[in-house]
């Protein structure tokens, strides 16, 4: 079966006095330079200090190609990369087979 799409979670705390709403247009803006992206959505904490990512890829080959130009320290992310004080996950999913 191919897949419709992968859902790409971040959750993930920042560095005091960051500014996540701001990077997270710069974010937007340097995502939708990589083939395959549907939408991307962050979320704020709700007083756990944790926020979260969900990136919709067309496929996961599309999810890693920006999460290794993400991990190789690529120019543009870095903004956002040194907001960033713990990755506490990361992970790719695909929808359930059973639901559809």
């Amino acid at each position: 079966m191919t897949e419709s799409h992968v859902l790409e979670v971040a959750i993930f705390k920042a560095k005091p006095g960051s500014n996540i709403s701001q990077l997270r247009e710069q974010l937007r803006e340097t995502l939708c330079n990589f083939s395959g992206l549907i939408e991307f959505c962050g979320y704020c904490p709700l007083g756990d200090g944790q926020y979260a990512d969900l990136v919709k890829w067309d496929s996961f080959d599309s999810a890693k190609a920006a999460a290794a130009a993400f991990e190789a320290g690529d120019p543009r992310f870095m903004p956002y990369m040194e907001a960033i004080e713990e990755v506490v996950f990361m992970g790719h999913f695909q929808p359930d087979t059973l639901n559809g």
